[in-house]
């Protein structure tokens, strides 16, 4: 029987190398790095972690899903968006952006930034360009949250 999964995402600013986010994925969650590996449709699906990516073409560019078998992490009551993603940003020093929960009023327009500091803000998109690819910020709409 296959574990119950939890999807959380995120987009990195940078073009991250995969076996970098991986590791940096894995000690955010306390996982031995067997624990994290790239979703394959094909392949066995018995690490606690799977992990599925696209780049975009500007603007944040390493769009990262992850599947995770919570029973098999530190955590026991389910884990965020944001919470991996404070967790990742410290290791990987990049920042991230996070879609607000579905039950924000402003889900269709703003997004979180987490810095690799821990700092999160919330942020409108930025509406320069047309490129349905890509996805940015507008900087001067930070707010604290």
């Amino acid at each position: 029987m296959q574990p119950e999964r939890q999807v959380v995402g995120f987009i990195a600013r940078g073009a991250v190398e995969e076996a970098r986010l991986f590791d940096s994925i894995g000690r955010a969650l306390g996982l031995p790095p067997e624990g994290v590996v790239r979703f394959d449709v094909d392949g066995p699906a018995d690490a606690a972690v799977l992990v599925e990516t696209a780049l975009r073409s500007k603007g944040f560019r390493t769009d990262v899903t992850l599947y995770v078998d919570v029973s098999r992490t530190r955590e026991s009551s389910g884990l965020t968006s944001v919470e991996v993603a404070t967790r990742v940003a410290a290791l990987l020093g990049e920042e991230l952006l996070v879609s607000p929960p579905a039950d924000d009023p402003a889900v269709a327009t703003s997004w979180f930034l987490v810095t690799p500091e821990g700092n999160r803000f919330r942020a409108s998109e930025s509406s320069s360009g047309h490129d349905e690819d890509s996805v940015d910020i507008d900087r001067a709409s930070l707010r604290p949250l």
